[in-house]
């Protein structure tokens, strides 16, 4: 028992300003580690011709993020712990769900539940973060159609780069065709 002048302590009230001052230590540091901005993927692992730009926001350690496709969204929300980003990806949107392989009655078994987790650590520099995406596998049945199982499958590398500290919440724009009615450069012939 600890004695403040008129007030006593107990052990178990220590505890909990401890752990109370450890929460806002924490809180108070997720201010100074800045993750917030528009970042594109860079690794290796990337379809060619189809830039991923993901765009978080962040209020001390708590990350949201969204990033914009065809048909719908996919949503990230997480925690920053020290330079370690943990979040989880959900994807939002009956266009989108369809468009990667799953019959459109099992749409509302799969929008907006937990698809993705990804580890994403800030780089020294604040300028890249890299870390582990670990995707998960739905599998079901089309008739009837029903998820069969869900589990995550192994993690893969990823990394992003900044692209600015301004939200950007649009993806870019597809290149365009090229015009018909220009004529092809001429064929240069070596001998």
């Amino acid at each position: 028992m600890l004695r403040l002048g008129p007030i006593e302590l107990q052990f178990w009230h220590l505890l909990l300003i401890f752990a109370g001052l450890l929460v806002l230590l924490w809180i108070v540091r997720g201010f100074t580690i800045r993750v917030a901005g528009t970042w594109a993927r860079v690794d290796e692992g990337l379809a060619g011709g189809k830039p991923e730009r993901i765009t978080l926001v962040q209020f001390g350690p708590f990350v949201r993020g969204r990033r914009l496709m065809r048909g719908g969204f996919q949503e990230y929300t997480g925690i920053l712990r020290g330079r370690t980003i943990f979040m989880t990806r959900r994807d939002h949107g009956e266009e989108l769900i369809v468009s990667q392989g799953f019959p459109k009655e099992l749409v509302p078994e799969i929008d907006g539940t937990v698809t993705a987790k990804l580890r994403l650590t800030l780089s020294a520099d604040g300028q890249a973060i890299f870390g582990t995406f670990t995707p998960q596998k739905i599998e079901f049945t089309y008739r009837p159609p029903a998820i069969t199982n869900r589990v995550y499958l192994e993690a893969s590398f990823r990394r992003y780069k900044l692209l600015s500290r301004d939200i950007v919440d649009e993806e870019p724009p597809a290149p365009a065709p090229p015009k018909k009615d220009q004529p092809a450069p001429p064929v240069r012939r070596t001998v």
